[in-house]
């Protein structure tokens, strides 16, 4: 179960665990309802593939871990740092460089790993509390300079690179394009890392983590292995990729590639349980959810494919919710999103998950439902997908709204999008409570803990937001 995925303090994965139903931890007073920038980071950019890319990107959701003094001790944190317990942000970004900082003050605990090429998703830190981090790469190039794809995994007590998987395998479909901008997930009682890619392979990681920590040292020795698939859904080569993160129920694995096919995959003997052709690319990440009545899940795709190459200017964007036992299709809820090449329509964000007083909707954020630049923040009901509320965006967002909880036990939501904002809303309406500028448009998504948000900007700035 979700709650189950770690015992450690903060948020380790993107949307913070299995069911992905999270990017929040710890708790806050929301006395005043206002949002403050208590530091910023100073961050770069890459030039690559014919555009630039500053700051951090879509998903770039932060990693926020506390780490005990006995593991800080271990890792090669600067000096002022030993001794004590320490919660460290991990930023992976766009610039190439994976950060380092203290949460409360932002300032850097240890030297940024540089790893030269862009990272758009967000990384994963071991939610057992060994000192591993886990990262993708976005691109390959950095202004005229080419590498290899690779899947990274850092030990934390020296920074070193362990191991690697490489993105160009001649298993894929797709030839040389081998991002990784999936966030990974473990099983720390199997010692198994599951993660997909954008060549169309997913991978189940027989870690063997052998962890000292009186000692001060870590080892691992990867056993991997590849799950190949076809798909009667896909058209293309580039129709096998992934840039979602799995949701894991069980022993059930749920994602969707680019070409629109949403694979349970039973990820014990890797063999699938059911599919749907969802009819188009998605990149949001499927959310699970128990209820009384079974277990469920929540997707929803993009306007990318069936408008390419001028088939049509725009189509519907489709949020659906599915049985997630037996694939069958509980409702579903459309919306005409315009096409801009290179910038897509339709739902981007991974969905905010109401839970206690918001129990009865689930919050989606949908771009270029008006123009190409507009959308729409949608609160559908859960049983029916019926329309709860909607809200007008002059400006899209493709970053995942954030659930928070109040001490009093009232749930807010944070959303930030292309305009630089983030915003402090009520997900009972929809109406804003706050927003504070963060100078560029937000494409990552936030995370949050106790009463501290992180985010980077296209403003080349990672922020400490205080919600007060």
């Amino acid at each position: 179960r979700a709650k189950a995925y770690t015992e450690q303090e903060g948020v380790t994965t993107f949307r913070g665990n299995n069911y992905r139903d999270t990017a929040a931890y710890g708790t806050r007073s929301l006395k005043e309802k206002k949002l403050e920038i208590i530091w910023s980071q100073d961050t770069g950019a890459i030039s690559a593939h014919n555009s630039y890319w500053p700051g951090s990107g879509w998903t770039g959701q932060p990693i926020i871990i506390h780490w005990p003094k006995e593991t800080v001790n271990n890792m090669n944190v600067k000096d002022e740092f030993k001794g004590k317990d320490l919660t460290e942000v991990i930023y992976p970004i766009l610039d190439g460089n994976i950060y380092f900082l203290e949460l409360e003050t932002g300032k850097p605990t240890r030297d940024k790993i540089n790893l030269g090429y862009s990272i758009k998703g967000t990384g994963m830190v071991d939610p057992r509390g060994y000192p591993l981090f886990y990262t993708g790469m976005g691109l390959n190039e950095n202004n005229g300079r080419y590498t290899d794809f690779k899947y990274r995994i850092y030990s934390l007590i020296d920074q070193k690179e362990l191991f690697s998987i490489m993105g160009k395998d001649s298993l894929s479909y797709r030839g040389s394009w081998g991002a990784f901008d999936s966030s990974a997930i473990l099983s720390k009682e199997t010692d198994t890392l599951i993660n997909v890619g954008e060549n169309g392979l997913i991978y189940k990681t027989k870690l063997n983590t052998h962890y000292d920590e009186k000692n001060g040292t870590i080892s691992i020795s990867p056993e991997v292995t590849k799950f190949q698939y076809k798909s009667s859904f896909n058209e293309a080569a580039a129709d096998y990729g992934i840039e979602n993160s799995p949701a894991i129920y069980r022993n059930l694995m749920y994602t969707v590639d680019n070409g629109g096919t949403l694979l349970c995959l039973d990820i014990n003997n890797l063999e699938p349980v059911w599919v749907y052709d969802v009819g188009d690319d998605t990149d949001s990440t499927i959310v699970i959810e128990e209820e009384e009545d079974g277990v469920f899940i929540y997707t929803a795709n993009e306007v990318d494919k069936r408008c390419a190459n001028g088939k049509a200017s725009k189509a519907d964007a489709n949020i659906r919710k599915f049985n997630a036992l037996t694939g069958e299709l509980v409702w579903q809820r459309d919306y005409t999103c315009y096409y801009r090449s290179g910038i897509n329509g339709g739902v981007l964000g991974t969905p905010l998950l109401g839970k206690d007083d918001i129990a009865d909707r689930i919050i989606f954020p949908v771009c270029f439902t008006g123009s190409q630049m507009d959308g729409k923040l949608v609160a559908l009901d859960k049983k029916t997908g019926e329309e709860i509320w909607v809200r007008h965006l002059e400006n899209y967002s493709w970053s995942s709204p954030v659930a928070i909880k109040d001490e009093d036990g009232k749930t807010y939501g944070l959303l930030c999008g292309y305009d630089g904002y983030m915003r402090l809303f009520d997900p009972m309406t929809g109406e804003d409570l706050d927003k504070i500028s963060l100078g560029a448009n937000i494409e990552s998504s936030p995370s949050v803990y106790n009463d501290i948000v992180v985010v980077g900007s296209y403003a080349r700035k990672i922020f400490g937001v205080r919600i007060k």
